[in-house]
């Protein structure tokens, strides 16, 4: 719930349906994520949470990064499918 609670109101609109549909994942950051993390995190992992199903199809999923301490946004914006 703290990747819902990060989203704008915008961003909430595009999520049809409950915040559970959502992937939790550990990655490693990598040059295809690396412009949607803040620049002063420096840290080589980072935890994605992706919510499936956004209305804006062409633009991907819309992802939110975290720290490793699981609390602290670091990024976010849309990736591939």
């Amino acid at each position: 719930m703290v990747a819902f609670n990060s989203l704008t109101d915008e961003e909430k609109m595009l999520i049809p349906v409950s915040p559970k549909d959502s992937t939790v994942e550990k990655i490693n950051i990598a040059n295809k994520n690396k412009s949607l993390i803040h620049i002063d995190y420096d840290k080589q992992q980072v935890y994605s949470v992706t919510f499936n199903n956004n209305e804006i199809d062409s633009s991907g999923n819309l992802t939110i990064f975290f720290g490793l301490d699981r609390q602290t946004v670091v990024g976010k914006g849309f990736t591939s499918k």
